[in-house]
């Protein structure tokens, strides 16, 4: 028996791709701060430390997938010192810390996935601090990959950067977004899935089963990658915010 963690495993992407690889035959730990039996808050060194002491004896995990993270859109100088350390603290420092305690309950082998962002592959208005955190999640995980392959670990790490998901935490910064320019939620997601090539915008199991791709032996010879997975709005992402610059309310 195969043995995995995700992280944020209760909504959007973490839920799918913890669903996914109980189908594909793991046997799943699921960590998330809103678990009201064991939370495991990724931004804290102690509930990590905490959430790795309620493992099972001898457990060793053959794949891990970090998809725990956190969203928020403000123009740059509405951007506030407390969103920053939120975004830099869950989705920057939260990999940092649960690779790093992760690796010695590793097997020989094993495998991160890492959600990052495509707002990891090109800052995007109104995303400062969130593309900041998303571009170091991807700095990390090239940094470390050539670390952790060394034998006898030979760990492979891999980022993916989905475009627009629709999962609850696209659904509270859509509504946000609407608060601040108009523009209702539906007609947002209409928006940015006229952006992608394909023509729709993902579900969770469009990002789900890729993740299980990379943590199994179908990726054995992939490791440091930043791999896009947007339908093919990275060719050219960026281009319907110029409906967005045009809501003087939004502007700041």
């Amino acid at each position: 028996m195969k043995h995995a963690l995700v992280t944020g495993y209760l909504n959007g992407m973490g839920k799918g791709t913890y669903e996914a690889l109980q189908k594909a035959g793991y046997q799943v730990i699921g960590w998330d701060i809103l678990d009201q039996t064991d939370a495991v808050d990724v931004s804290s060194v102690e509930s990590v430390r905490a959430g790795i002491a309620r493992f099972p004896k001898d457990l060793k995990l053959d794949a891990v997938a970090l998809c725990a993270g956190i969203w928020s859109e403000a123009p740059f100088l509405q951007t506030t010192v407390e969103q920053w350390n939120d975004l830099m603290g869950t989705n920057a420092f939260g990999i940092f810390n649960c690779v790093q305690q992760l690796v010695p309950h590793m097997n020989p082998g094993g495998a991160f996935a890492v959600i990052a962002s495509a707002s990891a592959m090109r800052g995007v208005s109104f995303e400062s601090a969130y593309s900041a955190s998303k571009f170091a999640v991807a700095g990390f995980v090239e940094a470390v990959a050539r670390e952790l392959a060394a034998p006898p670990r030979s760990l492979r790490i891999n980022a993916v950067c989905p475009f627009y998901v629709r999962t609850p935490m696209t659904d509270r910064a859509l509504i946000e977004k609407e608060r601040l320019t108009g523009i209702s939620v539906e007609e947002s997601y209409r928006l940015e899935g006229a952006e992608v090539p394909l023509g729709y915008v993902a579900e969770k199991e469009d990002i789900a089963d890729f993740m299980v791709a990379l943590l199994g032996p179908a990726s054995r010879y992939v490791t440091g990658a930043v791999i896009p997975i947007t339908g093919g709005a990275h060719c050219g992402y960026g281009a319907v915010l110029s409906s967005y610059n045009e809501k003087e309310n939004y502007n700041g």
